[in-house]
């Protein structure tokens, strides 16, 4: 209990105090950035504001890390990706193992920018975009269709197109953020 406890108190959630006991800090505490944290949200737990933060964070970021891959094209890192990608083709009948598929295609896309600050961030935002996807899964998310897009994204890397590698991930992402905004306003309807 104790090394339990070591382990919340060092990610912001809670805090002791000798004679007083523990109790749980604000959220604004929390290390919202800590893989352990991020992966700790749920689709039923997971609050509108944050993932309001997530796509802001999203469209500042991977849409830049496309246009930065196309520039730096990295065989290697090309190569990740398109294993990433042929990981979501052959799983479309099987969502868990497409998610992750999906969540190593973005990994993948920050790492293929050649930015280590970018790269870094996939630990950050992986466990985050695994609940997100898990969330837009719900809506029967068409998976084929989001199998194409990720598609465009790779050919236009591959190829060097810096401003449609750009262009198409964020048309991902906005995407994604209308997926999610739907399944929130259903969640908000009342029962019938």
């Amino acid at each position: 209990m104790r090394e339990a406890l070591k382990v919340l108190a060092a990610k912001g959630l809670v805090t002791s105090r000798r004679r007083i006991g523990t109790s749980v800090l604000p959220r604004a505490s929390w290390n919202l950035l800590d893989p352990d944290v991020l992966a700790w949200h749920t689709p039923e737990t997971i609050r509108k504001d944050f993932l309001d933060d997530l796509i802001e964070l999203r469209h500042a970021i991977e849409p830049t890390a496309a246009a930065l891959a196309a520039r730096r094209i990295d065989p290697e890192r090309l190569a990740r990706m398109k294993a990433a990608l042929d990981g979501m083709r052959d799983n479309v009948d099987n969502q868990p193992a497409y998610l992750e598929a999906d969540a190593d295609f973005h990994a993948a896309l920050l790492a293929a920018s050649g930015n280590s600050l970018f790269e870094r961030l996939s630990t950050i935002i992986g466990p985050i975009l695994s609940v997100s996807f898990k969330l837009q899964a719900e809506a029967n998310w068409r998976l084929r269709i989001g199998v194409e897009e990720h598609a465009a994204v790779y050919e236009a890397i591959a190829q060097g197109d810096e401003q449609r590698a750009r262009d198409t991930m964020e048309e991902i992402v906005s995407t994604a953020q209308g997926t999610i905004e739907r399944i929130l306003r259903s969640r908000l309807k009342p029962a019938e």
